[in-house]
């Protein structure tokens, strides 16, 4: 009897774990949570700011809408989509002197309705060739190119082994 209870009461923590973790999955890759949202705030030579906003969701944050506004919380809901293009890294871009330059990759697939004040944005199509090399630039944010969303520099440790070149 005491062997039955034993397996009885192994049996039952066994169960109540695989349902833990049922719950647990069917929760962790909902997508009913508001997830990840980053905005980048540009402003004009005469104090005009505009948005650069992403929304990313999903377990890994693999699912993103973008969108460029004058609204610093547009995309703050995923049901806020007018106007934005979906996809990861839709576009790069730069900012100077008042231009806001898009750089696509092959071909331009998003338009802003929304007209502003002092920003001029420039939709720029790039051949495969040259979109990858201004990507490269804007992975490291330099030269002005910059990714959507930005990318933040990492403090990697010192003695953190480098990968290999080609």
């Amino acid at each position: 009897m005491l062997c039955q209870n034993i397996l009885y009461k192994q049996f039952l923590n066994t169960e109540a774990f695989l349902i833990g973790m049922f719950l647990m999955a069917i929760t962790g890759c909902s997508s009913s949570g508001n997830g990840t949202f980053n905005t980048e705030e540009l402003v004009s030579s005469k104090e005009e700011k505009i948005y650069i906003n992403t929304l990313n969701w999903g377990v890994t944050d693999d699912n993103q809408i973008s969108s460029v506004s004058s609204d610093r919380n547009k995309l703050l809901k995923k049901g806020d989509t007018l106007n934005a293009v979906k996809g990861l890294e839709p576009f790069i871009y730069t900012f100077k002197k008042d231009t806001l330059n898009l750089y696509f990759d092959g071909q331009v697939n998003y338009s802003i309705t929304e007209k502003f004040k002092t920003i001029q944005v420039n939709f720029i199509a790039l051949d495969k060739k040259e979109f990858a090399k201004d990507r490269e630039k804007a992975y490291k944010n330099e030269d002005g190119y910059c990714t959507v969303p930005k990318s933040k520099k990492k403090d990697y440790p010192s003695d953190m082994p480098k990968p290999p070149s080609n």
